[in-house]
C-alpha cells in the first residue's frame, strides 16, 4: 500500500516502538526483562478487525470530513507538506511560500487543521501519550487552531488507518487539502518552515540539536524505567475494548505479564533509576547559577558581582534566569519533548511522578512552569 510505505519510511525515531530489551542499563529491573512500549501508535501493530473486539463503540467516533481513505491515497500525501533537514529558522528568516493549503491551515481559526490524538475512551478526554503532547504544545506556542479528534487505541487502529495509512501514528495532522503528516517531529519542523513565526519551535540550531537529543534521551534513557510503571495505569484507565488491544495486542501477552506482576522492589528501582537520569536535566537547569549549583564559598569581582550576600549567595541576576531548558522567555520543542516524559509518567499516580520528577528541585519548578504555562491544555493530563 502506497500511504503505509510512505508513513513508515517518515517516521521519526521519538514517535516509533523500539524493543528496549537490547539498550545496556545497569538496573536490575532491565535485567528483569522489563521492556518499554511507546504509548503512540506504530507500524509494529496490526489492524483489528471490529469481529474482534465484540464491540460497535471501537470502531465509532472519527469524523469524516472527506479526507482521503489509505488505499487510495497517493504516496506523496502523507509528509509530503514536511520540508527536508535543515539547520534551525533563525527569527530573521522568512517563512518558506506557503501554499493556499498552507495559509488556511495554519490560521487562528479551527476549520483548517485536524490534530488526531489518543485519550483513553471513547468520549474521553485524558491525554498521556508522550508524544502527542508535543504537539498540542508546539500549537498552542504559535497559537494555530486546530480541532482536535481524540481516539482511543482502537479507532486509531481502524478508522484512522483507514483514513490515512495502515500504520499511521499519532500525533497525526490533517491539513485543509486533506493531506496528512505524521510524526511530531516532522510535524515541528513543517510548523516551523511554514508558519510566520514558526522559528519559534526551536530557536536556534543548537536548540533544534537539544530538542533532537531529548527525543532520543526520552526513548532510550527514561522510557525502561517510567515505561513499565506508567503501562499499569494506562491499562486501568482504558475501556475494556482498548485495555485488551493495549495488554494482549499492543504490549503482548508476555511482556504485559511482567508488567503487571511487577513487585514493589522492582518498582523502586525503577523510581530510582528514572530520578538518577534525571540528574543531566538537573545539570543543565542549574548550570546558569540558582539554589542548587551555586558554591558555597563564590568568587566575585568588584567590577561584576556574580552574588548578592542578601540572597545567601545567589546570583544578583537571579529574576533574569530562564526556567527553560534553552534558556529564553518562552518554552520551545526542547522543553515540551521532555515534558511529554513527565506527563506519561502522571499515569503510573500522582505519587509516583512527584517522586520521579520533584526529586531535583529545579526540575519541579520547570514543571510547574510548563504545567502553568500550558494553561487549558493541563485540565486534560491525567
Amino acid at each position: 500500500m502506497k500511504g503505509t510505505s510512505a508513513v513508515k519510511r517518515a517516521g521519526s525515531a521519538a514517535d516509533t516502538e523500539e524493543d528496549f530489551s537490547t539498550v545496556p542499563t545497569t538496573t536490575a529491573a532491565s535485567e528483569s526483562g522489563f521492556e518499554d512500549l511507546s504509548i503512540s501508535e506504530t507500524d509494529s501493530n496490526t489492524r483489528v478487525a471490529p469481529n474482534d473486539t465484540q464491540s460497535s463503540s471501537a470502531t465509532a467516533g472519527v469524523a469524516q470530513t472527506g479526507a482521503p481513505a489509505a488505499a487510495s491515497t497517493a504516496e506523496g500525501e502523507v509528509n509530503e507538506a514536511v520540508p527536508p533537514p535543515a539547520p534551525a529558522r533563525e527569527a530573521s528568516e522568512p517563512a518558506q511560500h506557503a501554499s493556499r493549503a498552507d495559509s488556511t491551515t495554519l490560521s487562528t481559526s479551527s476549520s483548517g487543521l485536524v490534530l488526531f490524538d489518543l485519550t483513553d475512551k471513547p468520549g474521553g478526554t485524558a491525554c498521556f501519550s508522550p508524544h502527542t503532547i508535543k504537539t498540542l504544545l508546539d500549537l498552542k506556542l504559535l497559537n494555530v487552531g486546530y480541532e482536535r479528534q481524540r481516539l482511543t487505541f482502537l479507532q486509531i487502529r481502524n478508522h484512522l488507518a483507514e483514513r490515512i495509512a495502515d500504520n499511521v501514528t499519532v500525533p497525526a495532522l490533517e491539513l485543509s487539502d486533506g493531506s496528512h503528516i505524521v510524526d511530531s517531529w516532522n510535524i515541528a519542523e513543517y510548523l516551523e518552515r511554514r508558519h510566520p513565526e514558526g522559528h519559534r519551535i526551536f530557536g536556534n540550531s543548537s536548540t533544534k540539536r537539544l530538542a533532537a537529543m531529548l527525543n532520543q534521551f526520552g526513548k532510550t534513557v527514561l522510557a525502561p524505567h517510567i515505561g513499565p510503571l506508567a503501562q499499569k495505569g494506562v491499562h486501568a484507565m482504558l475501556d475494556p475494548e482498548s485495555a485488551s488491544y493495549f495488554a494482549d495486542v499492543k504490549i503482548g501477552k508476555q511482556r504485559w505479564a511482567k508488567v503487571s506482576g511487577m513487585t514493589q522492589a522492582e518498582r523502586d528501582a525503577h523510581v530510582q533509576q528514572a530520578i538518577a537520569k534525571l540528574e543531566v536535566i538537573n545539570a543543565m537547569l542549574t548550570c546558569e547559577g540558582g539554589p542548587d549549583s551555586t558554591p558555597a564559598h563564590p568568587i566575585s569581582s568588584a567590577s561584576t558581582p556574580l552574588v548578592d550576600s542578601a540572597t545567601n549567595g545567589r546570583r544578583a541576576s537571579k529574576s533574569e534566569q530562564s526556567v527553560w531548558l534553552a534558556g529564553g522567555e518562552e518554552p520551545t520543542h526542547a522543553d515540551f519533548v521532555l515534558f511529554g516524559w513527565y506527563v506519561f509518567t502522571r499515569a503510573a499516580g500522582q505519587k509516583t511522578a512527584r517522586e520521579i520528577w520533584f526529586a531535583h528541585k529545579p526540575i519541579a519548578k520547570w514543571v510547574q512552569a510548563l504545567e502553568a504555562w500550558s494553561g487549558d491544555l493541563a485540565k486534560d493530563l491525567v
